[in-house]
């Protein structure tokens, strides 16, 4: 059976909690995804084979586990953890940048502004009413 490996979370192997003083989530992604730019890349591999096997929507979650799993091989040894509040931007990243992928994922409001499909369908049918 395989058993996941353990990646260290901080210096002392314990998760820190988020500083609320510290850059906001925009600024922690675009660190994260300049220093590991592989997970942007496996990213965009695993959503191009869902979508040639004929797959319809996938969440960013669902290719964050599956990275996870494979996070050992292509790592190239470094530690990193995969923080799941940086899904919404992967999500936004990968449809930027592959227009043809619209549909593949949904977007949401982002916290503090922003605009997905979803949320614009629900304000839609608020003006309805």
């Amino acid at each position: 059976m395989y058993q996941q490996v353990e990646l260290p979370l901080g210096i002392d192997g314990r998760q820190s909690p988020p500083d609320e003083n510290a850059s906001t989530l925009d600024d922690r992604f675009e660190d994260f995804h300049a220093e590991h730019p592989w997970v942007y890349e496996a990213l965009e591999r695993l959503t191009a084979q869902w979508v040639e096997a004929g797959g319809g929507q996938i969440g960013v979650k669902a290719l964050f586990e599956q990275l996870r799993w494979l996070a050992p091989d292509l790592a190239h040894g470094e530690p990193f953890q995969l923080n799941n509040n940086f899904t919404s931007r992967y999500a936004r990243l990968l449809r930027a940048r592959h227009p043809e992928w619209r549909d593949v994922f949904e977007l949401r409001r982002l916290r503090g502004g922003g605009s997905g499909r979803r949320q614009s369908a629900l304000d839609a049918r608020r003006q309805v009413k």
